[in-house]
């Protein structure tokens, strides 16, 4: 009679698997039911229809209910059920960080926390590690694990947001309805299951508990500030002849300062020309990396990541071939195109059929489904910080037939350069200087140096029958409504 072996790493599996259910670990793994209604960021002054969807969420200490954001993104009515219980307990976020796609609810009703067991948070495992992913894949109505191992940490956009920061790839599945399940190793939550990869089979992601702890910590406060992001541009330094020209030492790693966002300037004590050699402990090698022991080599962004915004971070440069110390405040790049953002309501003004919107990701998958369908002169300002605090790509989003915007009627998304010779820098400013000029012509020029001209006093007329002809409540978004106030 043969003896069948296994390999040590699924024998690990299955002893994981097996301790989770010796225990009661899944007793706090809850299934989350939300009801959203998002807005239109194509018809900004509308939102699409109600929607119904379902996620995992679960409990930690003080009641609350970890879950990712986009679970209960631009909530409506969400309603959570623990495991072995028919009844739907009504939920509220109670805060949300939609950057690294995770929110915290909780629920009014105490009797809802009987009989549940909080899971305790831990750090990452070794690679090759076993991890259960527990949750409600594809809406089904019983917890479901399934296991797999700790594959590799590494950064990674988050789709969510778009932002990048820590992620972790594991092979157990994740599929839709798994969103925002606790992955457990020994017993303990070391991710939050949140995305997959559709062209691969078993590859899934979690969003590690180091992420989800800077979130709760960030909290404190009283608000969320987000993560912060690397306040410069670089280079690697792995070719030789690169290092020898930034005067570089034998022995010496780093990575080639190119620019720091002028906006920074005052913020961000490095200059183009600067090698970064270390952040704070760590040495940083030539292609960017640093290496943390255990065999984890990550990007130095991370120690960036891991500081709350605003605190101090100490960097060893290497400026005209002299080694010298330096400490930045950790900070938030602002860009001219944002992120995506939720839970706010789309921005727009409408004059004369004309209705303008600042260039945002929303806007950009609600109107192209991908940045890399959009045209090349909008496109050259993804990733490319603001100038000053309010700098916005102000486009002409469409334009609402009507006889006084005959011939401009099939504009549509093109950036609006210049309201009567006045740069325009922002949504609000055009708003106003519209809003001012009560008689002559508005004159507007495009990025493509076309021209929309308009007799201002018609643009006035026409503007509430405009509304009332497409059945629009409001000619501006509620944040346009406060007044301007310019600086001297």
């Amino acid at each position: 009679m043969k003896t069948l072996k296994f390999p040590a790493v699924i024998v690990a599996a299955l002893f994981g698997f097996l301790t989770l259910f010796a225990g009661e670990e899944w007793t706090g793994v809850v299934k989350i039911f939300a009801v959203s209604s998002p807005p239109n960021y194509f018809l900004p002054w509308q939102n699409f229809s109600q929607q119904s969807g379902s996620g995992t969420g679960f409990v930690i200490d003080g009641n609350r209910i970890i879950t990712n954001a986009h679970v209960v993104a631009y909530p409506t009515f969400i309603t959570v059920r623990k495991p072995g219980d028919q009844t739907r307990y009504p939920a509220k976020v109670v805060a949300v960080n939609h950057e690294c796609d995770l929110a915290i609810l909780t629920v009014e009703d105490p009797k809802f926390f009987d009989g549940i067991k909080p899971l305790e948070l831990a750090d990452l495992p070794p690679m090759q590690s076993s991890v259960a992913a527990v949750g409600y894949p594809v809406g089904g109505d019983n917890v479901s694990i399934t296991v797999g191992v700790l594959s590799r940490v590494e950064p990674l956009e988050y789709s969510h947001s778009g932002k990048e920061l820590l992620g972790a790839q594991i092979d157990a599945a994740i599929n839709p309805g798994n969103s925002g399940g606790p992955v457990l190793h020994e017993g303990k939550v070391v991710g939050i299951a949140f995305q997959g990869l559709g062209e691969s089979q078993n590859i899934g992601y979690m969003i590690p508990c180091s992420v989800l702890k800077h979130f709760l910590e960030d909290l404190k406060s009283g608000k969320v500030d987000g993560f912060p992001d690397v306040p410069f541009d670089y280079e690697k330094l792995e070719n030789p002849d690169l290092r020898e020209y930034c005067r570089m030492k034998p022995g010496q790693s780093g990575i080639l300062v190119t620019s720091v966002p002028e906006i920074l300037a005052e913020q961000v004590p490095l200059k183009a020309g600067d090698v970064v050699m270390k952040v704070e402990n760590f040495n940083i090698a030539n292609d960017a990396t640093i290496d943390q022991g255990q065999g984890k080599v990550l990007y130095f962004g991370c120690v960036f990541w891991e500081k709350q915004l605003n605190t101090p971070c100490r960097l060893t440069i290497l400026r005209d071939g002299k080694e010298m110390a330096v400490e930045t405040k950790t900070v938030k790049i602002p860009y001219r195109i944002p992120n995506q953002v939720y839970d706010r309501e789309p921005e727009y003004y409408i004059a004369g059929g004309l209705v303008f919107t600042p260039l945002t990701a929303n806007f950009i998958y609600s109107a192209w489904r991908n940045p890399g369908n959009m045209p090349a002169d909008l496109a050259i300002n993804l990733g490319k910080p603001r100038s000053r605090p309010d700098e916005e790509i102000v486009i002409v989003s469409m334009v609402l037939a009507d006889e006084v915007n005959l011939g401009y009627q099939n504009i549509r998304a093109i950036r609006v350069v210049s309201v009567n010779g006045e740069k325009i820098v922002s949504l609000r400013q055009l708003a106003d200087l519209i809003d001012r000029q009560k008689d002559g012509f508005l004159t507007l020029v495009l990025q493509n140096d076309n021209k929309i001209v308009m007799n201002a006093a018609k643009v006035k007329e026409a503007t509430p029958r405009v509304m009332f002809r497409y059945r629009i409540a409001s000619d501006r978004s509620t944040n346009l409504t406060k007044p301007l106030v310019f600086k001297k």
